[in-house]
């Protein structure tokens, strides 16, 4: 059976990399590769990662969910318990430092508001399960990676949250947990978010790239400049 209109509850979904802290997926795996104990698998996954760069940069350009799929195997290998410490580590040190002011502001007025807060990242969900934690956050949905013996394959578990993906998982949310989404807000920075702003009431555009920022202003979006 499903809800009636006054028991669904507003949520507010939250994209992270650069729309809450001004960091993103790379930074968080470089993060991880210099603080690896062995110094020859430092070495090594800092040259990989320069060797690859240039292919990131063609994937992303491509498209989201590819540059994810094809960046995250550069976890190979990783033991499942250093992800788990160092995602707690990097949480508290790389992303709540670089945590926008204005962020945490509009997180604590959606609070007042009685609304839902999510998270919807396409980072790894070993950092943003306690970096939702330290803020209070209700519900996180992340990229998880997959794991044989206890290290990681490299392989993303599906879905992959890119793109349009971020719209079918909060639909989903709403579904499961009588989200209104009519009565939602959504907070992205970038295009390749669109699917996901467009999937709620209220859309915001945050520090938003030129394509997104174009359209923003086009539809009458709010465009936030958090500081």
């Amino acid at each position: 059976m499903s809800a009636s209109p006054a028991q669904l509850r507003p949520a507010a979904f939250y994209d992270v990399d650069g729309t809450l802290v001004e960091t993103n997926i790379v930074h968080v795996y470089l993060y991880y590769a210099m603080r690896l104990p062995k110094l020859k698998e430092r070495l090594g996954r800092m040259l990989r990662f320069a060797f690859l760069s240039p292919a990131y940069a063609v994937a992303e350009l491509m498209s989201r969910a590819l540059f994810n799929r094809f960046f995250y195997t550069s976890y190979r290998g990783i033991p499942r318990e250093r992800l788990t410490v160092m995602g707690r580590e990097l949480a508290e040190q790389a992303l709540m430092p670089h945590l926008y002011a204005d962020a945490r502001k509009r997180i604590r007025q959606a609070n007042e508001m009685g609304l839902m807060q999510v998270i919807v990242s396409g980072s790894l969900d070993s950092v943003m399960l306690p970096f939702a934690g330290r803020l209070g956050f209700d519900h996180v949905i992340a990229n998880r990676l997959e794991f044989e013996e206890d290290r990681a394959t490299g392989r993303l578990v599906p879905p992959v949250l890119a793109g349009p993906q971020k719209r079918r998982v909060i639909e989903d949310f709403a579904r499961d947990y009588n989200v209104d989404l009519t009565r939602s807000y959504a907070f992205a920075d970038s295009y390749s978010d669109l699917a996901m702003l467009e999937a709620v009431g209220f859309p915001c555009a945050v520090k938003p790239d030129q394509k997104l920022r174009t359209i923003a202003e086009e539809r009458g979006w709010p465009i936030l400049a958090f500081a």
